[in-house]
């Protein structure tokens, strides 16, 4: 049995419930704290089992920002020297000339998807209220392309024809489904 156990069924006991046996265990609780000084000073023995630095060990933390500093000057230059030695890569019209072909690749292969796509839905006859929505999306498509033929490395057109075709055809499909 607890020692304690005695005190709280006594409060438990008096008819005072729950507020007297707290008010008892907080009683309790305090006479349990007793802040006491240490007997010696413990300063002397913490300090005793430090290591010891020596001078020069802190001395050389002084020297690492600037010996960081060189190394990073030094490999920046090593890189700039490589790079220097190396032969040029293709101009910027080149590079230029290769994307714009690239696109037109692209936008072509689109428009053949898209024709391919538009035959297997053909057999479908098309509602006379639609006619309208579908000459604008094929007219659209056909502005984007001849942009497309004067500006041949733009993807903002690139993607306005993907987006047409997709509209055009989700509606052919909606037609073809419904």
């Amino acid at each position: 049995m607890n020692p304690h156990e005695d005190d709280i069924s006594n409060t438990m006991g008096n008819g005072n419930d729950d507020a007297d046996l707290g008010h008892s265990l907080r009683w309790q609780l305090r006479a349990l704290r007793r802040d006491e000084a240490p007997a010696r000073d413990l300063w002397a023995g913490i300090a005793a089992a430090l290591p010891a630095q020596p001078r020069a060990a802190r001395s050389g933390n002084r020297l690492a920002p600037i010996a960081l500093a060189a190394s990073l000057v030094l490999a920046v230059g090593a890189v700039g020297w490589w790079q220097a030695g190396r032969a040029p890569g293709p101009s910027a019209a080149a590079a230029g000339a290769m994307q714009a072909v690239l696109m037109a690749r692209e936008a072509s292969g689109l428009t053949r998807q898209y024709e391919a796509a538009l035959q297997e839905l053909a057999p479908v006859t098309r509602p006379g209220s639609l006619q309208p929505t579908f000459a604008v999306l094929d007219r659209d498509a056909a502005l984007i392309r001849s942009a497309l033929e004067q500006a041949p490395d733009s993807r903002l057109l690139l993607t306005q024809l993907r987006r047409t075709y997709a509209r055009r055809l989700a509606l052919a499909q909606r037609v073809a489904y419904s």
